[in-house]
């Protein structure tokens, strides 16, 4: 059995949920401009998953790059190693003595979490879905993961984006930290909304939001603290979108400095650009000028058989007469 589509039928959320409630084992494939993306099903539940071109393990191994778990020259030389034997780069990893085999599991929760949340941006694509009656070992990445959280979380995903990019618009904006003042800090569950009845001197922060705190200081970009994977895009965008309501971090803002250096790079690029243009210009005034020569002046023209010289009596006469004798 197996059943296929377009998401212009068929929305990601009803495959997914459709999956999950028949609690089918199978392959799932989507196909679109975006990517290729896999996710395989046991149960109804997300054991395996890959995607192109970001494939999953190099996002992995990219993470622990960011975290400085591993240098980018080990993670080459695990991914040189995997094309000679095949095996996972976090085997790989764990077998030359580099990472702990306890962090891999969570890293590949939310890397494959994130791809699967991906999904819901998709537009337009393709699914289909191919039943097993068993799933292989080596399609076996991850301990299960419940589809139903995933669509939740993915359908308030889209739901509170827009609102979320009007405070974070773009991925190259700097947070840095605000002064706290006398306020005590209290730690609550990530799903406690009510707090209109706490303490006003108090601030009260998720263990998320505590965890995200530590990366704003004024340098790391948006884009570089969702690099270091501790959560999924959507949850560290939540999160700061969360501590910059309360308070606790401000956009950075640029300094004098920093807008001089910028215009004078800006100015410097454009005399750059006008140099380029004008190389340009004087390389095809000068092909012109060849191009040209070679149209009206030949150095063979002289001999020519159209040339008036051959023409002339005495250059027939000359040619006609005996060489003389000795």
């Amino acid at each position: 059995m197996a059943f296929k589509g377009t998401l212009r039928e068929f929305k990601v959320p009803d495959i997914l949920q459709l999956i999950s409630l028949q609690k089918k084992t199978g392959i799932l494939t989507f196909n679109s401009q975006e990517g290729f993306i896999t996710l395989i099903f046991e149960d109804g539940f997300i054991i395996g998953i890959d995607a192109f071109p970001k494939k999953l393990e190099m996002r992995v191994g990219n993470v622990f790059v960011k975290q400085e778990i591993i240098s980018e020259e080990m993670l080459q030389r695990a991914l040189s190693i995997q094309k000679r034997t095949n095996q996972k780069v976090g085997e790989i990893l764990i077998g030359m003595g580099m990472i702990d085999e306890k962090i891999i599991p969570e890293v590949l929760r939310i890397q494959a979490t994130q791809i699967v949340l991906s999904l819901f941006n998709w537009k337009k694509g393709e699914y289909n879905f191919k039943v097993l009656d068993y799933v292989d070992k080596e399609l076996r990445l991850l301990s299960p993961i419940a589809v139903d959280n995933l669509i939740m979380e993915g359908v308030q995903m889209l739901d509170e984006w827009p609102l979320i990019k009007k405070v974070i618009p773009s991925e190259d904006i700097i947070f840095e930290p605000v002064f706290l003042g006398n306020k005590k800090i209290s730690m609550i569950s990530e799903y406690d909304d009510d707090l209109q009845s706490k303490d006003s001197n108090t601030l009260y922060l998720t263990e998320t939001e505590v965890n995200l705190l530590k990366y704003i200081n004024g340098k790391n970009t948006v884009q570089d603290i969702v690099e270091l994977g501790l959560f999924t895009e959507y949850k560290i965008y939540k999160n700061l979108f969360n501590l910059a309501n309360k308070g606790l971090m401000k956009k950075r803002e640029k300094t004098e400095i920093q807008e001089i250096q910028e215009k004078k790079f800006s100015e410097d690029l454009e005399h750059e650009n006008v140099r380029k243009l004008s190389r340009l210009n004087q390389l095809f005034l000068l092909l012109l000028t060849l191009l040209l020569l070679l149209t009206f002046f030949t150095p063979l023209r002289p001999f020519h058989k159209k040339n008036l010289l051959l023409k002339t009596q005495l250059y027939r006469l000359n040619l006609s007469s005996p060489l003389p004798s000795r």
